[in-house]
């Protein structure tokens, strides 16, 4: 398809002309309480699933390709535990069946050596980035649930990965683009959930083994080397995030030592680009922000931490976010906070809460301005599960610092 017939397809309708405009434009969305930007978050991932018609959630809505795509393994599996999250929050127990609806869909197209398929839809290649995520989905379902079946699944999954993984820790077989990369750390993190739940030693050195191997990546600088999804690309705030947090969280199946140069060596990436969005002028020649807010983070970094581009990725943005707040919880450094909640502040301003077109309203773009080339003119279903996440945690945060009376 052409870029033509792709912008034709795009701005025919004018829901969708009017949210290019907005951008084009810059003009100002209403900005409302988290809880409201929240609740549209949470409906639009349901229709997502309703989209996807089998029980997976559908990858995201792309109007350039006509609306709504097939449902993504990848995706639907980490979606879960947002998902149950939210439902617990809410008491909307019809969360945790449409949770055990994607739960049981990912068991269903589960590849008979354990491993989860790559790509959008149903295809015939395993991919080790997806069975990590689709393992967290099944560990949260067997916690909730205490069904076996999500047990076993991720068992498999966890035992295809321990059988593929190099003898250095990383995962050169079965990858994007046929390269290892220091953002399987989120690979890292559900294995080692699977040998907490399961007490498998084996497992468990998976694990390790493979944070060893991304601790090894890391430059003088706090740069990872491998970040990015192809081997020379400047990586995406979205995949430099992945990788920060899951250093985080398997942080915590590690023992002391490994778990203080873990968190280390996150906290100081986090730090990095933390001090880019605060100190840099990203968007130079009067496209930043007229207030006193940071101007928007760029989409991607060079391994000096630098970068050229003009436009955001609001996926990479709400997982930094997530992961300085993770930090804020371990470490308390207020800054880490305030970093948190003006990004946060930021990506609102992204969704429309009023969009004729249920595909767009509730939902977060890919970049920012719409036509940046992250998923230019879509909205993408990890970008709206981020925010969501993204929003909760803060929520959390902030309750926890007033029960504190900080």
């Amino acid at each position: 398809m052409s870029s033509v017939s792709k912008l034709l397809k795009t701005i025919l309708r004018p829901s969708r002309a009017a949210f290019i405009l907005h951008d084009l434009f810059k003009l100002e969305r209403s900005v409302k309480e988290d809880k409201e930007h929240l609740a549209e978050a949470f409906a639009w991932l349901c229709r997502a699933q309703d989209a996807g018609v089998t029980g997976g959630v559908a990858s995201g809505y792309y109007p350039p390709y006509g609306g709504w795509l097939e449902p993504y393994p990848e995706t639907t599996g980490y979606i879960i535990p947002t998902l149950l999250l939210y439902g617990e929050r809410t008491g909307d127990s019809g969360l945790v069946e449409r949770c055990v609806r994607m739960g049981d869909w990912e068991i269903g197209i589960q590849m008979e050596s354990g491993a989860v398929r790559g790509g959008v839809g149903v295809k015939t290649y395993p991919i080790v980035f997806n069975a990590g995520q689709v393992i967290l989905g099944w560990v949260a379902l067997f916690r909730k649930t205490g069904e076996q079946r999500f047990l076993e699944a991720a068992k498999r999954a966890a035992d295809w990965l321990v059988d593929i993984q190099d003898p250095d820790g990383k995962w050169s077989m079965h990858t994007h683009f046929d390269v290892p990369h220091t953002y399987h750390s989120r690979v890292a993190w559900p294995v080692l959930e699977i040998a907490d739940l399961t007490g498998d030693r084996r497992i468990h050195d998976c694990g390790r083994r493979n944070i060893e191997w991304v601790l090894s990546q890391r430059r003088e600088n706090d740069w990872f080397d491998c970040m990015g999804f192809k081997k020379d690309d400047s990586p995406l705030t979205h995949t430099i995030a992945y990788t920060i947090r899951g250093l985080i969280e398997s942080s915590r199946f590690l023992d002391e030592e490994s778990k203080r140069k873990t968190l280390d060596a996150a906290g100081k990436a986090a730090a990095r680009v933390m001090s880019h969005y605060l100190h840099h002028d990203a968007f130079p020649d009067g496209d930043s922000s007229t207030d006193m807010r940071p101007p928007p983070l760029p989409a991607t970094f060079d391994s000096d931490w630098e970068s050229v581009d003009r436009y955001s990725c609001i996926t990479g943005n709400a997982q930094m976010a997530i992961n300085w707040l993770r930090l804020y919880q371990l470490e308390g450094d207020a800054g880490l906070l305030d970093a948190a909640r003006m990004i946060i502040d930021q990506i609102k301003q992204t969704q429309s809460l009023t969009s004729g077109d249920p595909g767009i309203r509730g939902a977060v773009p890919g970049s920012s301005p719409c036509w940046g080339k992250y998923n230019p003119f879509s909205f993408p279903n990890w970008a709206t599960k981020f925010f969501a996440d993204a929003l909760m945690l803060q929520e959390s945060v902030l309750q926890s610092r007033e029960e504190s009376g900080v």
